[in-house]
């Protein structure tokens, strides 16, 4: 918004197209309109800012292990305490992204500093704690860098806690379908979730954010076991490659039939050759489970208006497409004509798209 006029004529538009009902607490629009007007600034100068306050937080405890201070667990369990609590504070406190990144190097350093002091060996138990720590902590704070910090926390300590004792990368691909069916459920149920006012819709936006972080890092992990085990002729990992390539399949076309009736399009000229189009690649990549994770996202993202799973999304596809040409074993001559058919291909389906544009479309 430029200015307080255009927010209040904003305010007024809402209002009059909604029930009578509908009221808007403009004082604290106003409030969070000016808060994002005074913390803009351009990227270079909110990355020098955290850049100089996290090689701060690490020459400060460079310094505490130079002067011997957290050789003893009984010093490192304070001190970890002392951060997480300090951290925590601040962070409730106080609202500015210069002192959200302090406190987040802090978090992390305080809570390293806690687990290695109680010189735990048991993995499980280390496990534990960090889910633990990472729960409680996003019950005290929901903002957002934390709490997308503690949501991965509390999804890797259960991975972590499976993977250690089971070692079946089964029930990695099992957890993984539970994360992309909690990321469309509340991707197609937002305003439900967000009128609950609720934990869930306090910390909503981190939430969808972990969840797509988490699918994405959990496809690669997959796929990277699926490797190294290659050639194991009893080979957990490549079932539970399939079957993760099945389950992003049948999503896909899930997502695929929303999209298409919500557009309206009902006649067989159009949806034939584009369920015919999609069966054909994710039968031809269904080694790579990677891609088609990344084209479930990009049009669950795309359907549910959330730009930055689509921008993750675009991110995961290329590096996916990218791992797929290399770990193929053809040739170079082979590999550079399918390139050539993929490029020609993307280039067919941007000018169907452009071409079947009206004149009051918009790019």
């Amino acid at each position: 918004m430029k200015n307080k006029q255009e927010i209040l004529n904003k305010i007024e538009l809402l209002s009059k197209g909604n029930e009578p009902n509908f009221q808007i607490n403009i004082n604290d629009t106003m409030a969070a309109y000016q808060h994002l007007e005074e913390n803009r600034s351009n990227l270079t100068i909110k990355i020098l800012p955290i850049l100089g306050v996290i090689l701060s937080v690490l020459s400060f405890l460079g310094a505490l292990f130079l002067l011997n201070i957290l050789n003893d667990k009984l010093n490192l369990i304070i001190c970890g305490s002392i951060f997480l609590i300090l951290s925590l504070y601040c962070i409730k406190k106080y609202n500015a992204i210069i002192i959200d990144t302090a406190s987040i190097a802090f978090y992390i350093a305080g809570g390293w500093m806690l687990i290695y002091g109680f010189d735990i060996h048991d993995l499980n138990y280390i496990f534990i704690l960090c889910f633990i720590i990472s729960l409680c902590t996003l019950l005290i704070v929901q903002r957002h860098l934390l709490s997308l910090l503690n949501i991965l926390g509390i999804i890797y300590s259960i991975i972590a806690l499976i993977n250690h004792n089971y070692q079946n990368i089964l029930f990695i691909t099992l957890i993984n379908a539970i994360l992309i069916i909690t990321l469309i459920y509340f991707l197609s149920h937002e305003a439900a979730v967000l009128s609950k006012r609720n934990l869930i819709s306090t910390i909503y936006n981190p939430l969808r954010l972990g969840l797509i972080l988490a699918t994405v890092a959990t496809t690669a992990f997959i796929i990277l076991s699926h490797y190294e085990t290659y050639n194991e002729q009893v080979n957990n990992n490549s079932f539970a490659l399939y079957i993760l390539s099945v389950l992003y399949g049948f999503a896909i076309l899930w997502v695929v039939y929303k999209i298409t009736s919500k557009f309206e399009i009902t006649t067989s000229k159009v949806l034939f050759p584009t369920y015919a189009l999609l069966i054909l690649m994710l039968g031809s990549t269904v080694i790579n489970p990677g891609i088609a994770c990344s084209i479930l996202l990009i049009l669950t993202c795309f359907n549910y208006q959330y730009r930055m799973g689509l921008s993750i999304g675009l991110i995961s596809l290329l590096l996916s497409l990218w791992h797929f040409y290399y770990n193929l074993t053809f040739s170079l001559l082979v590999k550079s004509l399918i390139l050539v058919i993929s490029g020609l291909l993307f280039l067919a389906i941007y000018f169907v798209i452009n071409s079947n544009k009206i004149n009051n479309e918009k790019i």
